[in-house]
């Protein structure tokens, strides 16, 4: 080949390299974009919804971490990889702010306690006092779930706390607000004390909704994660916000403002 025709000929060769690499550069960085979500558990439900409408609407792939608050809070404090996180308890973005975690965060939804009844259950039980008639079985989850915390402290306030260990009426402490929610369903325990909001996602009974003058105001917050992809987790937030919704019809309220 001439040298004339074999300059143009390499010129071709290597713009066609430098095109497809490029390209493939570019394919694989969309393709292996995708966002970490730590949940609260009893966001479950609703937020399985929200990541569908935001992955046919990007395409972008979300992994979802739902556990305890307090749990998946001390998961991002070690450094696991993050980039939203959704808390039951405002408490847990207060602490991740103080550790230089949070790039931003917002109060996202409000919620109620309520005492929850089995089939069995509803038969002893109309009130929370109730709980430390003999032979009633109870369920209140480990406080590292802040629904745990809130029912602990709300049971502490109202001086039914030691009354009910001195029965031995109180059971079991689950993990989380889901797994106390199936044990109530399954008629395993006759009451505990659970978000309105899962209630009304496993469709148990509720025979009492507790003042927030014992609980407190229940805000779930959203933070993005300092350090993670914070434009693709504004991104899901702002989805999450016009698909409220989902979440609503749940039992929960948008948090205002």
């Amino acid at each position: 080949m001439s040298q004339k025709l074999l300059k143009p000929a390499l010129f071709a060769a290597a713009l066609i390299l430098i095109t497809g690499a490029i390209l493939l550069s570019g394919g694989c960085s969309k393709k292996e974009q995708k966002l970490n979500l730590y949940a609260a558990a009893g966001l479950k439900k609703p937020m399985d919804n929200v990541i569908s409408a935001f992955q046919k609407e990007t395409g972008i792939e979300v992994i979802p971490n739902y556990g305890p608050s307090g749990g998946l809070y001390t998961q991002i404090k070690e450094g696991q990889p993050c980039d939203l996180y959704f808390s039951a308890d405002w408490m847990y973005i207060d602490k991740l702010n103080a550790d230089s975690k949070v790039s931003s965060a917002t109060k996202f939804l409000k919620d109620n306690l309520v005492l929850i009844v089995s089939k069995t259950g509803k038969q002893k039980i109309k009130s929370i006092e109730d709980l430390t008639k003999p032979g009633v079985t109870v369920g209140i989850c480990d406080p590292n779930a802040p629904v745990g915390a809130y029912a602990e402290n709300t049971l502490k306030k109202m001086n039914i706390w030691e009354q009910l260990n001195a029965t031995g009426n109180l059971k079991a402490r689950p993990s989380t607000v889901n797994q106390l929610a199936i044990m109530v369903q399954k008629d395993q325990l006759d009451a505990g004390l659970i978000f309105s909001s899962v209630a009304n996602g496993f469709n148990l009974e509720s025979v009492q909704t507790i003042p927030t003058e014992y609980t407190g105001e229940i805000i779930f917050g959203a933070a993005i994660i300092k350090g993670g992809n914070e434009k693709l987790a504004q991104r899901f937030l702002d989805v999450a916000r016009r698909n409220i919704d989902t979440f609503t019809q749940y039992g929960w309220e948008a948090y205002p403002g």
